[in-house]
């Protein structure tokens, strides 16, 4: 008898990535495409895109045996199944020039503080 498997679910991301602040315009738009090429490669579609610019860290962040105190912030939605997202995580922690990053699901909010006060 054949199995049926379900379809892997395509949900949306949230991608947060720093890049050190005492790197150059364009060492940063060479991580940035580093980044948009490891997206191609796994198939994960891009929904928006945002640079925050650079911005000062909460705390110190050692690059290259040197202590950053800036950023440069980049946010992106993408659109993936788990399976794609799991595997362009593990390329992203290759890119040597990406020194924090974060990945969520992005949920749409149930109810908010005000609708739980009234119930």
């Amino acid at each position: 008898m054949m199995e049926i498997l379900a379809s892997p679910r395509v949900r949306q991301y949230e991608l947060t990535y720093l890049v050190p602040g005492s790197l150059s315009s364009s060492e940063v738009s060479k991580t940035n495409e580093a980044v948009e090429k490891l997206l191609k490669k796994h198939k994960i579609k891009v929904i928006s895109q945002e640079d925050w610019g650079k911005k000062k860290l909460a705390y110190p962040i050692k690059y290259k045996s040197v202590k950053n105190y800036e950023a440069f912030y980049t946010h992106m939605v993408l659109e993936s199944d788990s399976l794609k997202i799991g595997n362009f995580e593990k390329g992203i922690y290759l890119l040597q020039d990406i020194i924090r990053h974060l990945i969520v699901l992005a949920e749409k909010e149930t109810s908010s503080v005000e609708d739980l006060r009234t119930e």
